[in-house]
C-alpha cells in the first residue's frame, strides 16, 4: 500500500530508526516486547492515555508521529489484554540468558502454552476461582491471591466470567434432567410491547421509541443499568437489539420530544431515572477529585474554571461547596487557584531547584566509586562539592528521583513480612468473652509440637469451641506450613459453625497469609487474632493442649499414623466421655446439648451467670497486677539500699 493512501501520514523514517520500535507498516506500529513492558508498568500506576503519550515523547515518539488512535488504542489493549506477551509463536523462556517478569508466570497461577504462544491459567487456580464464584468476584479472588487484576487483563477475565456462567448453567441442567437453557434470539414478550418506551418487535428485535433515547442518552451507564432503570428485563433483549441500542445512544442527538400521560409506570420510571443521574453526578464530581489531585497546577486552574462556570443549581442539591465536598477540595485551594495567577508556580520553581541539587548528590555518590549510605554523602559533600546539604534533603532527593543504595538496606523479606501483617492483622473481637456466645458461634484454633517415636517431631494443629469445650477437629503433619492450616479448615467443615461465627486465632504467620484468609472468607466466618504475645487471648485452646499433653502418652507412637490414631482415640474420650469440672461434670457433648436446650429465658440468665464470672476474672488480675509490681518495686528499692539509694547501693551490686 502506499504511504500516500494510509489513513494518516505518519514520520516512518523517524519511526523505524527509533531503538523501541520493532515494526511500521499501514496497520499499524509494533513495539519492542521489553518497551512494551517497561510502557505497561508505567501506564499500571496511572491508567490513562496521558500516561501512554508522555512515556512515548521520553523516547522521542511525540503524538503527531503517530496514526491518530495508536495511543487510544496501546492503553485499550493494556486495559484489556493485561501485561505484555510476545506478539509472535516464540518461547522467550527457551532463549539463552532469559529472565521471566510476566508477574503471572511468576505468581505460579499462570503458565505459557506448550504449543503457540500465550499463556493460561492453571487448571487448580481456575477450579479454586469457580469455587468462589458468584460469592466472591474474580478480581477480588485474583486480589486476594496477590494478582493484580491490570496484569490478568479485563478481557480474559470476562471470558472467565463467561465460562463459569456457561459451566453453572449447565451444572444446574444436569441436576435438573434437562437440557441446557438457551438464550433468547427473538423478542415477542407481551410485556414488552405494553411498555411505554417500547416502539415496536420487529423480526424478533427491539425498537424503542425517541423519547427513550432522548432521556437515556445522558445517563453515564452501561446497557444493562439502562434498561434495568426503565424496567426492562435484560434477559429477554437479544444481543443484536441490546448492540444497536448501545451504538444509538452512543451516537444519539435530541430530536423533538413525545408528550406521555402522567402514567404511573411511567412517574417511578421517571423517579429512577432522576435517582441514578443524581447518584451519577455525585461519582462524577468525585471522579473529577481524583483528576484534579493527579494532574499538574495549570489543568487544576482549569478545572476551577470549570466548575466557577457551572450554572447555579436552584434547588442546591449541588451547590459550590457541596461540589467542592465532592471533590475533596478545600475552598482555599479552589479560590487560591482561581484568583491567585502566581499559586503553585513555587512548586515549579522548587523541581527546577531540586534537578540542580541532584546533580551534586550524584557527584558525591561518584566519588571514587565506593558504595556510600546517606550519612556517608552528608559527610563528604562539603569535601567533595563544596556544599552542604540536610540529611532529610538528601534523602528526600534521593527518593524523589529513584537513587536507592546498597548500605544498610532493609531486609526485603522483613519489609514483606512487616507489609503483610500490616495488611491482613485482624482485630480481637473476642477479648477472652471465651463462654459469652451459643455453641458454635465461636472456634478457637492453634498449633503445638508433639514430640514421639525416637527424636521425631510433629506439629498438631487443633479447633476448640470455648462455649461448650468441644475439641472440633485435632490434625497432625511433619510441616507447620500453610497447608496444615488450611487442612484445619477443611477438617472443620466435618462440624461447622454458624454461619458468621468468629474464628479465633493467634497472629501466626500461617493465618496471616491471603490463601488462609481467603478461605476463612469462603466459609463465611469472621476472623479475630489475639494481642502479640497475650497468650490469655487464646486461654482455652492452650489449656486444651496442655490437658492433651498431660493425659495423652502419644509419644510412644512410632509413626505419624499411629499418632494420628492416638489422636483420634483421644477426641473421641475427650468430647464423649471426660467430665468437665466447671461445666457441672458434664462431657463436651453433653454440655452442648444442655445449652442447645435451654429456653431464651433461660440461656439469658446463663449468660448473666458468666458475665459476672468475667468481670470478677478481669478484676481479680487486675489485683494481682497491681499486687506484682508492687511487691516488685518494694524488691528492688531494698537491692538498691533504699529508694533514693541513701545506702549507696545499686543495680550493678545486685546483679553480682
Amino acid at each position: 500500500m502506499d504511504l500516500m493512501s494510509w489513513p494518516r501520514r505518519i514520520n516512518v523514517e523517524k519511526l523505524k530508526s527509533n531503538p523501541v520500535v520493532e515494526s511500521v507498516n499501514y496497520k499499524g506500529i509494533e513495539f519492542t516486547l521489553q518497551f512494551r513492558i517497561e510502557l505497561f508498568e508505567k501506564w499500571k500506576v496511572r491508567p490513562t492515555p496521558d500516561t501512554i503519550k508522555n512515556e512515548l515523547e521520553k523516547v522521542d515518539i511525540l503524538e503527531q508521529d503517530l496514526f491518530s488512535l495508536t495511543i487510544k488504542d496501546i492503553s485499550t489493549a493494556f486495559t484489556t489484554g493485561g501485561y505484555p506477551i510476545p506478539r509472535c509463536k516464540t518461547h522467550p523462556e527457551r532463549e539463552p540468558g532469559y529472565k521471566e517478569t510476566n508477574p503471572l508466570i511468576l505468581s505460579g497461577k499462570f503458565y505459557r502454552k506448550q504449543k503457540g504462544f500465550g499463556i493460561t491459567i492453571d487448571p487448580g487456580f481456575r477450579q479454586k476461582l469457580k469455587d468462589a464464584y458468584p460469592d466472591v468476584s474474580i478480581e477480588d479472588m485474583m486480589s486476594c491471591n496477590g494478582l493484580d487484576p491490570l496484569d490478568v487483563g479485563y478481557n480474559r477475565i470476562h471470558r472467565l466470567e463467561l465460562e463459569f456462567k456457561s459451566e453453572m448453567e449447565a451444572d444446574y441442567a444436569a441436576s435438573e434432567g434437562t437440557d441446557v437453557a438457551e438464550h433468547p434470539i427473538e423478542v415477542s414478550s407481551a410485556c414488552l410491547l405494553s411498555h411505554p418506551y417500547v416502539k415496536t418487535i420487529t423480526r424478533g428485535s427491539l425498537y424503542m421509541t425517541e423519547a427513550f433515547y432522548n432521556e437515556a442518552y445522558v445517563i453515564p451507564m452501561p446497557l444493562s443499568k439502562v434498561l434495568e432503570i426503565y424496567g426492562i428485563d435484560e434477559s429477554l433483549v437479544n444481543t443484536a437489539s441490546k448492540m444497536r441500542i448501545s451504538a444509538l445512544l452512543a451516537g444519539w442527538k435530541p430530536v423533538g420530544k413525545e408528550d406521555f400521560s402522567c402514567a404511573g409506570e411511567v412517574i417511578a420510571i421517571q423517579r429512577k431515572r432522576a435517582t441514578a443521574m443524581f447518584r451519577a453526578v455525585k461519582d462524577g464530581f468525585g471522579g473529577l477529585g481524583m483528576m484534579f489531585r493527579s494532574t499538574e497546577v495549570g489543568g487544576r486552574r482549569r478545572i476551577c474554571r470549570w466548575i466557577d462556570d457551572l450554572p447555579r443549581d436552584p434547588w442546591g442539591y449541588f451547590s459550590r461547596k457541596k461540589i467542592l465536598e465532592l471533590m475533596g477540595m478545600s475552598k482555599s485551594i479552589f479560590y487560591a487557584l482561581l484568583n491567585d495567577e502566581n499559586y503553585g508556580i513555587r512548586s515549579t520553581t522548587r523541581n527546577h531547584k531540586d534537578e540542580e541539587d541532584i546533580v551534586i548528590i550524584r557527584k558525591v555518590l561518584e566519588y571514587k566509586g565506593f558504595e556510600k549510605g546517606i550519612r556517608q554523602v552528608y559527610m563528604l559533600m562539603p569535601r567533595v562539592a563544596g556544599q552542604t546539604f540536610s540529611m532529610y534533603r538528601i534523602r528526600r532527593l534521593m527518593n524523589k528521583y529513584g537513587i536507592r543504595t546498597t548500605i544498610r538496606h532493609p531486609s526485603k523479606n522483613r519489609k514483606a513480612m512487616k507489609e503483610l501483617m500490616e495488611r491482613n492483622r485482624k482485630a480481637n473481637l473476642l477479648m477472652q468473652r471465651f463462654r459469652l456466645h451459643r455453641p458454635n458461634e465461636v472456634r478457637l484454633t492453634d498449633v503445638t509440637y508433639l514430640d514421639y517415636g525416637d527424636d521425631l517431631r510433629a506439629y498438631g494443629s487443633a479447633s476448640v469451641d470455648p462455649v461448650t469445650g468441644r475439641l472440633v477437629c485435632f490434625i497432625v503433619s511433619e510441616n507447620n506450613d500453610l497447608q496444615l492450616a488450611l487442612d484445619t479448615l477443611e477438617a472443620m467443615d466435618s462440624y461447622p459453625a454458624k454461619s458468621g461465627a468468629i474464628l479465633h486465632s493467634d497472629q501466626g504467620l500461617l493465618y496471616m497469609t491471603d490463601d488462609f484468609q481467603a478461605a476463612v472468607v469462603e466459609r463465611k466466618l469472621q476472623q479475630s487474632m489475639s494481642r502479640r504475645g497475650n497468650c490469655w487471648d487464646n486461654a482455652v485452646q492452650e489449656s486444651f493442649f496442655g490437658h492433651f499433653k498431660d493425659e495423652c502418652h502419644y509419644e510412644k507412637c512410632e509413626t505419624l499414623e499411629e499418632l494420628q490414631k492416638c489422636i483420634d482415640e483421644y477426641s473421641y474420650y475427650y468430647n464423649n466421655e471426660r467430665g468437665m469440672w466447671d461445666r457441672g461434670r458434664m462431657t463436651p457433648a453433653e454440655y452442648e446439648k444442655y445449652l442447645e436446650g435451654m429456653t431464651d429465658a433461660e440461656f439469658s440468665e446463663y449468660l448473666a451467670v458468666e458475665e459476672n464470672r468475667y468481670e470478677e476474672m478481669k478484676r481479680q488480675s487486675a489485683e494481682n497486677a497491681h499486687k506484682a509490681a508492687k511487691e516488685y518495686r518494694e524488691f528492688t528499692e531494698k537491692s538498691i539500699g533504699g529508694k533514693d539509694n541513701e545506702t549507696g547501693g545499686s543495680f550493678k551490686e545486685v546483679q553480682v
